[in-house]
């Protein structure tokens, strides 16, 4: 079988991995085709977090189940080998007696980590793994870095003026976002496990921080608020949605609304305790949309992982300025719309500040 027929088989599971985001969190995105006689007979993804993995998914879509007897099949991600909210996927595709299993990438997952491929391979099945590897690793860079780490992967996206303002000189916001950039921050945030403002930008713009423009999950809402100044009247601790505000020496709990105290830390302190609060949680992403004091402690902490920065093509001649981050070289620029520009940048590790 050639190279380049593999290559399409694994690129079309990537595709269908993509289809799930949004809606799978904190479960890796997945696809998975079935090849037999060199056509694709049956392919499926990861739909939502709870229900069928994409092996399952791929395995009821073919027309003739006797089918899958002797085939090869494509997935992304090595097949989940233990029983959590749904059965181990590699006890089905040894049940279903496929020939080969080819994977993307190994599941960092301690409880998975080459287990699935142990399972496979002590059942006479032939499998390979590395294909379209680093393709596979962007999909999913946060999920694996979550393992990995031990942390979640933080995402920081701010949109400003073409000479580099955020607001005005007394604080009012600017909207710099399109419909279609709109759309695109909301995907961003359908993307993402939770969000995370400081209590200023709490202040001065009294968001709602919810999915509105864009399919799929809103993110959980946190507020670093050191001083216990977030409004009550404000929406975030009006509506329905829960909340998460980390203050040094105020804790309440209201509904679905928490309010938890941290102690009198210095800012990284504070910000690596409400990342450890999020990995015991489970919550592996987090969108940060603060103002410049946010990214920059976000920033000189060592903790954000990419960066996504809207740039209109307007200039406010002053105000208050983007935050400045030093080495941040920003690569992918496309349009969207007529006046906005995004770019992102992959951050460099930086040494942690204490």
């Amino acid at each position: 079988m050639s190279l380049d027929k593999e290559v399409f088989w694994m690129q079309r599971a990537l595709d269908l991995a993509n289809m799930g985001s949004g809606f799978v969190a904190p479960n890796p995105l997945v696809g998975c085709v079935i090849v037999k006689n060199e056509t694709i007979i049956g392919e499926g993804f990861h739909q939502k977090y709870g229900e069928a993995h994409a092996e399952v998914n791929a395995i009821n879509s073919l027309v003739n189940p006797s089918d899958i007897v002797g085939s090869t099949i494509y997935v992304n991600l090595e097949p989940c080998s233990h029983h959590g909210k749904t059965p181990p996927c590699a006890d089905l595709l040894i049940k279903c007696r496929v020939k080969r299993v080819v994977i993307c990438n190994i599941d960092p997952n301690p409880v998975v980590a080459g287990e699935g491929i142990a399972a496979l391979r002590k059942a006479g099945i032939e499998v390979s793994a590395g294909l379209l590897s680093k393709k596979g690793e962007e999909i999913n860079r946060k999920f694996f870095h979550f393992q990995r780490k031990k942390k979640p992967y933080i995402t920081l996206k701010f949109a400003c003026s073409q000479d580099n303002f955020l607001a005005t000189t007394e604080g009012a916001p600017v909207a710099f976002s399109n419909s279609e950039s709109q759309q695109l921050v909301h995907k961003m945030r359908a993307e993402n496990q939770a969000i995370l403002i400081g209590v200023q930008t709490a202040i001065a713009d009294n968001p709602t921080l919810n999915v509105r423009y864009w399919q799929g999950e809103s993110p959980l809402r946190i507020v670093i608020d050191p001083s216990n100044r977030l409004p009550k009247e404000s929406k975030l601790v009006q509506d329905h949605e829960a909340l998460l505000v980390f203050t040094k020496h105020y804790s309440e709990a209201i509904g679905n609304k928490n309010w938890i105290s941290v102690g009198d830390k210095n800012p990284t302190e504070l910000l690596n305790t409400v990342l450890a609060y999020c990995y015991n949680a489970n919550i592996q992403s987090i969108m940060v949309e603060g103002g410049p004091r946010t990214a920059k402690l976000f920033y000189a902490a060592g903790l954000i992982n990419e960066i996504w920065k809207i740039e209109k093509q307007v200039k406010l001649g002053e105000g208050i300025l983007a935050p400045t981050l030093i080495d941040v070289v920003f690569e992918k620029k496309f349009m969207v719309g007529q006046d906005n520009i995004w770019s992102k940048a992959v951050v460099p590790i930086l040494p942690q500040i204490n």
